[in-house]
C-alpha cells in the first residue's frame, strides 16, 4: 500500500455524501460578526413533531448532541496537538487555527449546556472512533503544514455535515436552530482552511444531510 493509499483509507473513516471524504474568504469571515451561536429562544407553543417516536425525542437529542460534542472535543485536542508538535508554522494558519480553536471551545460550551438541560451527562471525551481511525494515524504522517491543514479541513467539513444531519433528528426548533448556526460557522472554517492549504478545488459545493461518521462513532451512552 502506498502512502497515498494509506491516507485515502484513513479518510474513509469520514463519509461525505456517501463518498470518501474529499472536502473542500478571508479569515475575517469568521470574525466577531460570526461569533459562535447561542441557543435560540425556546418556542413553548411548538407542536410535537409528527415523526416523533421511540427513536426520536430526548434520547435521540442527547445522542446527536453528545456525538457532536465528542467531535468538538476531538478537534480542540487535535488543534492543540498540532501547535504542540510544531506542525503549524505560517502566521496565517496560526491565526486561523487559534481563532477556530476558540470557536470550538464556545461550541463545546453550548453543547454541554444543551445536554445538561436534557438531564443527561455531557460526553467530553474526544470521539474515539474518529480519533483512532483518522486523526491519530494522520498526525503520525504529517510532514508539512499543508498535511495538517488538509486534516483540519476534513474535520471541519465533517463537523458541518454532522450538524446539518442533526437537524433532521433533533426534536425542537431551539436545538435545530443551534445546530444549523454552528454548521454555517464550520462550513466557513472548512472553506478558509481550503484556501490556506490551496485545497479549494476539493471542497464540496453543498453540505449533504447524511451522517458523515461511521455507526460506531455515534455516542449512545
Amino acid at each position: 500500500m502506498t502512502v497515498d493509499d494509506a491516507g485515502r483509507s484513513r479518510r474513509d473513516v469520514l463519509r461525505i455524501g456517501g463518498t470518501t471524504v474529499v472536502l473542500g474568504a478571508l479569515l475575517a469571515a469568521c470574525s466577531s460578526d460570526d461569533d459562535p451561536p447561542t441557543a435560540a429562544p425556546r418556542d413553548e407553543t411548538e407542536p410535537t413533531r409528527s415523526d416523533a417516536g421511540p427513536a426520536r425525542g430526548a434520547d435521540l437529542d442527547v445522542r446527536l448532541l453528545n456525538t457532536a460534542l465528542s467531535l468538538e472535543t476531538l478537534v480542540i485536542a487535535t488543534y492543540q496537538a498540532a501547535f504542540d508538535l510544531g506542525f503549524i508554522q505560517s502566521g496565517s494558519v496560526t491565526d486561523a487555527v487559534t481563532r477556530f480553536q476558540q470557536h470550538h471551545g464556545e461550541h463545546q460550551g453550548t453543547l454541554v449546556a444543551a445536554v445538561e438541560a436534557s438531564g443527561a451527562e455531557p460526553f467530553l471525551t474526544p470521539n474515539p472512533v474518529v480519533k483512532a481511525g483518522l486523526v491519530d494515524p494522520t498526525m503520525l504522517t504529517v510532514t508539512a503544514e499543508r498535511d495538517f491543514v488538509r486534516l483540519a479541513r476534513d474535520l471541519e467539513q465533517a463537523s458541518a455535515q454532522l450538524y446539518v444531519h442533526a437537524t433532521t433528528g433533533l426534536s425542537t426548533q431551539e436545538l435545530r436552530s443551534t445546530a444549523m448556526s454552528i454548521a454555517g460557522v464550520a462550513a466557513r472554517r472548512a472553506s478558509i482552511l481550503g484556501l490556506l492549504g490551496d485545497l479549494s478545488s476539493e471542497r464540496l459545493a453543498f453540505v449533504p444531510t447524511d451522517n458523515p461518521l461511521p455507526t460506531d462513532a455515534i455516542v449512545t451512552d
